[in-house]
């Protein structure tokens, strides 16, 4: 009699969960982001043979942007000059799917500036289309942003190179956005001097700039050579350390953003009691921004695409041996 496969012979056989191969590395592979939403990683040469005291990263990353990545593809284009490309293979050296890949070659082909032809061998099977730059005659497409650019150890043309968990909650909750600007900034100097060194036009690499924010932090520090009243010193029971006990916040980080018009060229806000005025230069493609006080009209800095756009005002606290501090970062964004 042949045993029922529902009742307590034969158990069910589960299926196992199939995964998209993009998204998962090979076996072994200790990577975290590979082939994965855009994320490049790169074996750090100095993880292997370094002096340092601290263990370097085993894995440089890189992340492009899609115009970043638009560039990168139409130089690669231009290099290989109508030889037939693997869409497969140039999806994985920028980490996106082939699906991606695929429609970025659409939008190419419909503005004009690739012409795309089915290639076949021998037998008549078809192969991989042949790509064939048609646009306006350049050497290099853009700013000249290369696919080995993105690998270069030294990132000299200035890819972000962080991730957003690495600026997650830190010192028990307060979240702490000074080192993910200060992370943005540097990157966007070195990416201005890449430009700077090869004569390459700046708004190649814009980022469509809307908006103006201004990301802002207010906080209390101690002076210099003064020290904490003895009433106020605490000591960390589980470390020994001694702290002071006043509270150091006084606000929290904020943002302020303001929608970029060149029929409207003036901006107005107020932060602590400093009330700043800026003034819309450049064009919308490169826009810049001249910071100064509204009241005594004095010129603190130009905030542009490309530059540091650091400000940082101190002033007395209502404690003899405290001070205030404000910090502002400008920054052009899309939305």
């Amino acid at each position: 009699m042949e045993k029922n496969s529902c009742g307590t012979g034969e158990e069910k056989v589960k299926k196992r969960k199939r995964h998209n191969k993009h998204t998962l590395g090979e076996p072994g592979d200790m990577t975290v982001h590979k082939n994965k939403f855009g994320f490049v990683e790169i074996e750090n040469p100095v993880y292997y043979n370094n002096n340092y005291n601290h263990a370097p990263p085993q894995f440089l990353m890189r992340k492009a942007t899609p115009e970043e990545r638009r560039e990168m593809v139409v130089n690669y284009i231009i290099r290989r000059n109508g030889k037939p490309i693997s869409l497969d293979n140039l999806a994985n050296k920028l980490a996106v799917s082939k699906r991606t890949i695929q429609l970025l070659m659409k939008s190419l082909k419909d503005e004009g500036l690739i012409d795309v032809q089915p290639t076949f061998d021998k037998q008549g099977k078809q192969r991989h289309n042949s790509y064939r730059y048609i646009g306006p005659p350049v050497e290099k497409f853009g700013s000249g942003l290369t696919i080995g650019m993105l690998y270069d150890v030294k990132n000299r043309a200035g890819f972000r190179d962080w991730d957003w968990e690495e600026y997650s909650y830190k010192n028990k909750g307060c979240f702490d956005l000074q080192d993910l600007y200060i992370s943005k900034s540097y990157r966007r100097k070195v990416r201005g001097r890449y430009l700077k060194h090869f004569k390459k036009d700046e708004s190649a690499c814009i980022r469509n700039p809307k908006y103006l924010a201004i990301r802002y932090r207010h906080f209390i520090s101690k002076k210099d050579g003064k020290e904490t009243p003895v009433e106020y010193i605490r000591i960390n029971y589980k470390t020994g350390e001694l702290y002071d006990c006043r509270p150091g916040e006084l606000s929290s980080d904020g943002t302020k953003k303001f929608k970029i018009d060149f029929a409207e060229r003036e901006v107005a806000f107020t932060l602590f009691g400093i009330p700043f005025g800026g003034v819309l230069e450049g064009s919308e493609d490169n826009p810049k921004i001249t910071i100064f006080n509204l009241r005594t009209e004095e010129t603190y800095t130009r905030f542009t695409y490309w530059g540091e756009n650091y400000l940082h005002f101190v002033w007395d606290a209502e404690d003899d041996d405290r001070e205030e501090n404000l910090i502002i970062h400008g920054e052009f964004t899309s939305k």
